[in-house]
């Protein structure tokens, strides 16, 4: 939102007719003033499903071992939240969940371990790519390229391979980790219904209003119920949105801040809900190229 912000700053001081109005995206969710963002329902959606079939290939073998997956999410922690779900819905999910949004110490991941192992051999640990200590430093950062993307945020690259090296120094047991990766933000064959169907409200709302004369706006998701589940359009000024970090609140992680509360999935669970048919060729998915 930080085009619309500065574009409609700009329009201000020039003689010229135009008017501006913002349509949010982006699979971070950690965009301000709207209860959710298009895109990050079908990228939840691909996270649980993963997740979920990650933890069921894992059960079947009875050594101990941890697999650790890596998420995105450097500042908010929302698309990590997700793994959550599985746990919620089916009964069997990961054992473990941590965000940026909680100071992430090795003293107590070794705790946790420990009292997973109690439970079970195989465990399944989902991390943002953001963890960081307590002192605010990136626990992939080690392993950072030094290369910045084009807002000058540095890559982060690592902390999924920071923690299997630490798990297999400290337990000694069979480890890996791998990173989600690009999949979370185009595995399209997972698209979420409820996702598809607000990107399209929130398009035809945005010009609605510009036609209407409307400028300087977002056009945002204000949830009005959660049984049944509903959100409605609303415009919000886009100048205290722009630049600003959304981040999971408090009360969706739990004291321990190593899992999500039963708050944070009555938020997440609606989001993914739905599927619309994929039309497939020989075997693949057919894509629409412009």
């Amino acid at each position: 939102m930080d085009t619309v912000a500065k574009l409609s700053a700009y329009l201000e001081t020039v003689d010229y007719e135009m008017r501006v109005v913002g349509i949010p995206k982006t699979i971070d969710n950690d965009l301000a003033d709207t209860d959710h963002t298009p895109g990050f329902g079908s990228a939840a959606k691909y996270v649980a499903v993963t997740l979920s079939e990650i933890v069921r290939d894992c059960a079947v073998y009875r050594v101990p071992a941890v697999t650790v997956v890596e998420i995105m999410g450097r500042d908010a922690g929302w698309l990590t939240a997700s793994a959550a779900l599985p746990g919620a819905i089916s009964g069997e999910g990961v054992d473990l969940i941590y965000l940026p949004e909680r100071p992430f110490t090795f003293e107590r991941f070794t705790e946790d371990l420990r009292e997973a192992f109690k439970r079970h051999p195989n465990l399944v640990v989902a991390i943002s790519e953001g963890i960081r200590s307590p002192e605010g430093r990136y626990i992939g950062e080690g392993a950072q390229s030094g290369a910045a993307d084009a807002f000058g945020h540095k890559y982060l690259a690592g902390a999924g391979k920071v923690l299997e090296q630490f798990v297999k120094e400290t337990f000694g047991c069979k480890v890996r980790s791998f990173e989600l990766s690009l999949p979370q933000r185009c595995a399209a064959h997972l698209a979420s219904e409820t996702d598809l169907c607000e990107a399209a409200l929130l398009g035809s709302s945005g010009v609605g209003a510009a036609v209407e004369g409307k400028s300087g706006m977002m056009a945002a998701l204000e949830r009005t119920s959660d049984h049944p589940y509903q959100c409605a359009v609303v415009l919000r000024p886009v100048g205290k949105i722009a630049n600003a970090i959304r981040k999971v609140p408090d009360e969706y992680i739990n004291v321990a801040g190593n899992g999500i509360t039963p708050a944070g999935i009555a938020y997440l669970s609606p989001l993914i809900r739905g599927e619309r048919a994929v039309e497939y060729k020989d075997g693949l998915p057919i894509h629409v190229i412009i």
